[in-house]
């Protein structure tokens, strides 16, 4: 099989990529949640996994979203969160850019254009976890990793029935994670990456189909710095800060919860 290797808008990062050598530890992914079940399912078309160089996202199913006929603009996405925990001790990460993968069958001139790669790290700080007394509230933090609208030209003469692979331009300065006291996801801070990806495509005929055979997959390249933790550095983390972001009570007597 012949692979197209698209390098369009290949940047490299002002910062220095290799920071430190990545902790001895990966996270865990603790829970998925998405916002387009009918393109990514958590548990059935979502695939997460976690390396030192790189955090892998494989959505099989995500596909454009009508066969092309009388349509001259497709799209195919899916915007999920995915919760990590057990991050190691005295580290932060960034993402330094990523590779979108996969295989697509293009007829009638249909052409795949553009990728949308969107990475934004969240950290969640419950306010008055010792003790815990309703209503529990709770700080949102939250810094965009990645987000980049990448152009690309998969097909768009006769037929394309083959692999692809797009670099995705790292981002002009790298943004990085709180540091990490090792203690995420099992005390009163929890962590997520909210993730969009997307592909679009067109039609010149109105005649032609588009389809992603194999979904999407992207690698998201991981960059690791050793810092020292300090809690009010922490909680004074992020480009988007918003206090008493969310309160939650607890009513015993029907366990049901409110959220405001």
């Amino acid at each position: 099989m012949r692979l197209s290797v698209c390098l369009t808008g290949v940047a490299f990062a002002s910062s220095a990529l290799a920071q430190s050598k990545p902790p001895p530890q990966m996270p865990a992914v603790s829970s998925m949640s998405t916002q387009v079940p009918f393109q990514c399912s958590p548990g059935k078309s979502i695939g997460i996994s976690i390396e030192p160089s790189k955090l892998t996202t494989t959505l099989s199913e995500v596909q454009f979203q009508t066969t092309g006929h009388g349509r001259t603009e497709e799209y195919a996405g899916c915007d999920f969160r995915v919760e990590l925990s057990n991050w190691y001790y005295k580290y932060r990460v960034a993402i330094s850019g990523a590779t979108v993968r996969g295989q697509a069958n293009l007829t009638d001139g249909v052409q795949i254009y553009q990728f949308n790669t969107t990475a934004i790290f969240r950290l969640q700080h419950l306010k008055n976890f010792s003790p815990i007394t309703p209503p529990e509230i709770t700080n949102l933090s939250m810094s965009t990793m990645l987000t980049q609208l990448t152009p690309t030209r998969i097909g768009g003469d006769g037929t394309f029935a083959d692999g692809f692979e797009v670099a995705v331009r790292s981002p002009a300065q790298l943004v990085w994670s709180p540091c990490f006291h090792g203690t995420e996801g099992a005390s009163q801070d929890s962590t997520y990456i909210d993730f969009l990806v997307s592909a679009s495509s067109s039609d010149k005929t109105g005649a032609g189909t588009g389809k992603l055979t194999s979904g999407l997959t992207v690698d998201w390249d991981l960059v690791w710095e050793e810092c020292v933790p300090d809690w009010n550095e922490k909680y004074s983390w992020g480009d988007l800060r918003v206090e008493d972001w969310q309160s939650c009570t607890y009513r015993s007597e029907n366990n049901q919860t409110y959220r405001h």
